[in-house]
Formats: structure tokens, sequence, C-alpha cells
């Protein structure tokens, strides 16, 4: 059992949460991105471990322990057929993928290139202006575009909004306004699973 020691005034396993990647060789994109929040490296991800891997991500207490129960609940059916577990099965990760999204994740949870490069790349159907990042109004569209149920066109929704929130990169001006938006670049970083980490590392 590994020792638990401090390191940078935070008390954690063998290496800190931005230092060391959960997942495992062989691990699709979807496996990879949710092995951020897997502690103990167990396969399974609980409502405390969301809550701090979203904390690390930058959500503030109290919204980040809302945010992970609202996460893990529906996700604990989906990955092990039962809410009373309260804990996300990595292993089948992949039945959690829900209608609505873009496709750039396939049906098992790998990352698809050309369908990136159709949404976001130098052909992209989302970007409207040709500056290659995208704002609110932009992704917004693209949910609409992508609709196949209401449900999955709200769960979208939220978690395009919250990922901007956390992880704009960069500000356009947009009607006269100046706004927050997502650069190519951090877009294929959180479809390829390395995101999370990142931005965790940098709020060290």
């Amino acid at each position: 059992m590994p020792t638990r020691r401090k390191s940078g005034g935070q008390e954690s396993g063998a290496l800190p949460r931005t230092l060391k990647a959960r997942s495992r060789p062989g691990d699709t994109t979807l496996q990879r991105h949710a092995s951020f929040f897997d502690d103990n490296g167990d396969r399974g991800v609980g409502v405390a471990e969301c809550a701090r891997g979203l904390k690390a991500l930058g959500l503030p207490f109290g919204v980040a322990e809302a945010a992970a129960l609202a996460i893990v609940a529906p996700l604990s059916i989906q990955t092990r057929g039962s809410l009373l577990a309260l804990n996300i099965d990595i292993e089948n990760i992949q039945n959690g993928k829900h209608a609505s999204d873009t496709g750039i994740l396939d049906k098992r949870g790998r990352f698809n290139t050309r369908r990136f490069e159709k949404v976001f790349g130098a052909c992209s159907t989302v970007d409207r202006n040709g500056d290659k990042v995208f704002t609110a109004t932009e992704l917004t569209k693209m949910i609409n575009a992508n609709r196949e149920t209401l449900f999955g066109s709200l769960v979208s929704t939220v978690e395009w909004q919250v990922l901007l929130a956390l992880a704009a990169d960069t500000r356009v001006v947009e009607r006269g306004k100046s706004v927050p938006a997502l650069s190519v670049a951090r877009m294929r970083s959180f479809y390829d699973g390395t995101l999370f980490y990142k931005l965790a590392k940098a709020r060290a």
C-alpha cells in the first residue's frame, strides 16, 4: 500500500493528481478521461473522488459536491446497473454516452480524428467566423445541430457550459463584447483525455 505524504501542502497518494495519469495502457480516450477522477486506481469513481477532481479543476466547495452527485448517480446506473452503488465503473464508461453528442468519441469511447476535424478542425462546421475559436454562441448552435433527444441536448448544454467556464483559453469579440472561447488545441486536449490533467497542474 502506498504511503501518504504531503506534497506542495496537500496530502496525496504516491503521486499527486497533477503528476500521475491513472489510466492504463490500452485505455480508450473516454476511459482516460474518467480515470482522472480515480484517486485510488480501483477503476471506479465515487462521489467523493469526483468532487475532489472537480475542485482540482476549479469548481468551488459545495458546487463541486453537488455536481459530483449529479454526475455519478446517472453514470452509476449506466455503468454498474445500480444507483445504490453510487460509483462509476470506468471499464464500462462507454455505456454512459448520451444522445445528442458530437460523435467525436465513438461508441466504444475512442477518439475519432476525422470527426473531430469536421466539427472543430480546418473544415469546422461550428466555427462561424473563421477564427478557429469557439464561443458559447457557436457551441449552442452545434448542440442544436446534433440534437437527438431533449434530455441529451440538455446534458450536452450543461457539459459545454461547464467546460467553457473551466477551460476557456482565449477571448474574442462577439457582438461588440469580449467573451470567453475555447481554441482548437483546447478542444483536442479535451477529447484526447489530457485536458483535465493540464488544468489541474496549472492550478496546483
